[in-house]
């Protein structure tokens, strides 16, 4: 079910309160809150299946190349 409009401006409101606080004193952790209001307010519009998490999930957004997949070096 997608937020209503009251819901959907709460969210807005939290993201746009953490976004000026965070460029005001330039903290990550100020930065790493906004971030995490700005998933709040998409999620006000993603249907309950589709939430994006409120907090990371794994270690950072990096994934290890596959080195068992790739090709042998020619000649190097």
């Amino acid at each position: 079910m997608i937020a209503s409009d009251e819901e959907q401006q709460a969210a807005f409101d939290r993201y746009a309160e953490a976004s000026r606080k965070a460029q005001k004193t330039l903290s990550f952790e100020d930065g790493r809150q906004a971030a995490q209001a700005w998933i709040g307010f998409l999620n006000a519009y993603l249907p309950e299946d589709r939430k994006l998490p409120l907090t990371r999930v794994t270690g950072g957004n990096v994934a290890t190349f596959p080195a068992h997949r790739s090709s042998p070096s020619h000649g190097r």
